[in-house]
């Protein structure tokens, strides 16, 4: 996976805002998070700081996937049980990952880093944009 990845550092860009503050705020400590591993691999301090990155992946999964799961299902999103279900695998992925630093797997930062970038290209930016307009038409704002 890391191999097709471009590591960089993320700048927030006007066209990932759903314009939803409370998801793009969260959207955007997501990207805090990934440019903190990004920093600690550039850094080759990955080792030593990566219980912080767990910590702060922990936080966002209590507070957002929590809140948006309530969202969805209070205005009964239709594809509430599938964003639901891909929660539930990034959380499992996250647990393996934790699993793979008890080892000290080579490369696991980078590993690391691919799929958060992945989760936030392909979750956030595609599967929540499509969700925030449904939530929009049922009257979230």
């Amino acid at each position: 996976m890391k191999d097709k990845i471009k590591f960089a550092a993320l700048s927030w860009k006007d066209e990932y805002a759903v314009n939803i503050a409370i998801i793009d705020e969260q959207h955007k400590k997501f990207v805090g998070i990934i440019n903190d591993l990004y920093t600690i691999i550039q850094d080759k301090n990955c080792v030593d700081k990566l219980p912080k990155i767990f910590f702060q992946i922990a936080y966002f999964i209590d507070h957002y996937f929590i809140k948006e799961e309530i969202y969805f299902k209070d205005l009964k999103y239709p594809n509430f049980e599938q964003h639901k279900i891909a929660h539930n695998l990034f959380i499992d992925r996250i647990i393996q990952f934790q699993k793979e630093m008890e080892t000290k797997k080579p490369g696991l930062c980078e590993d690391i880093y691919a799929y958060l970038l992945q989760w936030f290209n392909e979750h956030i930016l595609k599967y929540d944009k499509e969700a925030v307009e449904y939530l929009k038409r049922s009257g979230l704002n």
